[in-house]
């Protein structure tokens, strides 16, 4: 049961507004929730301690730093694949609502609108971000929709809505109609909180790798010119500024201009791919619990692979199991103000099984070798086979010259055992006129020509 119901909160609340800092004061005064843009670059290690040692407080504490650091770490391109790839994990895989054993399409019709895959990937997101809180609608075309309200703009532990992110209290969530709220603890602050130092560690790596690139992967120009002529002097500066941006050393003649390089620049450029790859390895671990489904090591086995793969689908059916949780507890009373009727139901998984076919077909012709029946309609679905319009016909033909077919091998087994079949003139045996086609051998044998 939805938490909020069970405390008695009204069936009907009023909609949580939100809006941004430049509308009308007029109308910021009737917003719930006063948007603000996140602040995404320019975060550190020192930036991270603080926002989480203050996130973490016990009475004055504060998430918005910290949800900032989430935004910009979310633009890691190797975070984005892990996370959408397991989102997809849940999203992809199908849900229906069944009554007494049967899909009731009244409820289905329903999963199956745009809004509800939106729905399953923000219950999702709420494994990384600490918590998810939507409230529920009815949109102008009659379909349910919802509303994700910005995190940085709700209290878990005091389950406050917020109307500035700096607010330290606002409006009870209560207050609000059809309110769905789903964390796995009010002071949980989700994957992201240990993802962050690796992505944070992994950009000033990038950054110190691309700045080398620059420098000592560009080559350097070098301007001499009399120390006594200011004139030239001026001249090659404007020449230098104008020909690009890499690096110049501009000297007076009798001046000496040494370069001194790493004496092993090649193994400086593995340490700055072998941090990154590293960071995207402990990024891969948290989120997928491995990394061979995602990484191609040199050193990896099909073996472990397939370990892996296993520990990957085992992280799948958790996720799915908190979905169907979610739908069949924490949104009946929703599902009820919404008017769907989801009483002595349940929402289940639609389990599709993906098979090898070539695989399959040789374990079919084994089996029917073994005598065991097996039905055409499996082969037919198993094996993606549009079955024909005329199947009943085509089948009673195929069962009738089985029959036929029989029939003349009983009939043949009958007359050899009878002693032979008769001849076209009726005299004599077939075994009978066989024997006769050899004449018969010498009792002393045949004689030899030496």
């Amino acid at each position: 049961m939805n938490e909020y119901r069970k405390k008695g909160r009204p069936a009907k609340g009023r909609k949580i507004t939100s809006g941004g800092v430049t509308q009308l004061s007029e109308e910021r005064t009737r917003l719930d929730i006063v948007l603000q843009s996140p602040e995404i670059f320019h975060f550190d290690m020192q930036s991270y301690m603080s926002s989480l040692s203050s996130a973490t407080a016990i009475d004055l504490y504060s998430r918005s730093r910290l949800y900032d650091i989430y935004a910009s770490v979310l633009l890691d391109l190797h975070l984005t694949g892990v996370i959408n790839k397991r989102l997809a994990g849940v999203s992809r895989m199908p849900i229906e609502f069944r009554r007494d054993g049967k899909p009731d399409d009244g409820v289905n019709a329903h999963l199956r609108s745009p809004w509800f895959r939106r729905f399953v990937k923000d219950l999702m997101w709420s494994k990384f971000w600490g918590f998810t809180l939507v409230q529920f609608r009815r949109d102008g075309r009659g379909w349910i929709d919802y509303d994700l309200i910005d995190r940085k703009h709700f209290d878990p532990v005091k389950r406050e809505v917020l109307r500035y992110e700096s607010d330290t209290s606002g409006v009870p969530v209560g207050e609000f109609s059809d309110v769905l709220y789903v964390s796995e603890g009010d002071r949980e602050l989700g994957m992201l909180a240990k993802i962050a130092p690796m992505v944070l560690y992994k950009r000033g790596n990038m950054g110190d790798w691309a700045e080398f690139c620059q420098v000592f992967g560009m080559p350097i120009r070098e301007y001499t010119y009399n120390a006594g002529d200011e004139e030239a002097r001026l001249r090659l500066l404007k020449d230098a500024r104008s020909q690009g941006a890499n690096a110049v050393y501009i000297h007076p003649d009798n001046s000496t201009l040494n370069l001194i390089e790493s004496s092993n620049k090649s193994g400086t450029v593995d340490l700055y791919e072998r941090f990154a790859n590293m960071c995207n390895t402990e990024i891969s671990i948290a989120v997928l619990g491995n990394t061979l489904t995602t990484d191609a090591k040199s050193t990896g086995t099909q073996a472990l692979g397939t370990v892996h793969k296993e520990e990957e689908d085992q992280l799948k059916e958790d996720d799915r199991d908190f979905i169907l949780d979610v739908l069949n507890y924490d949104m009946a009373d929703i599902f009820a103000s919404l008017g769907v009727d989801v009483a002595g139901g349940e929402f289940c998984y639609v389990e599709k099984k993906k098979i090898d076919k070539t695989v399959q077909i040789n374990v079919v012709e084994k089996l029917s070798a073994m005598g065991l029946p097996i039905s055409d309609g499996y082969l037919y679905e198993t094996f993606d086979i549009d079955k024909p319009e005329d199947y009943e016909k085509r089948k009673a033909d195929m069962e009738e010259e089985k029959r036929l077919k029989a029939e003349r091998a009983a009939l043949l087994e009958k007359r050899l055992k009878d002693g032979g079949v008769k001849g076209n003139g009726g005299e004599g045996k077939f075994i009978d006129r066989l024997k006769g086609f050899f004449a018969a051998a010498p009792q002393d044998g045949a004689p030899l020509k030496y």
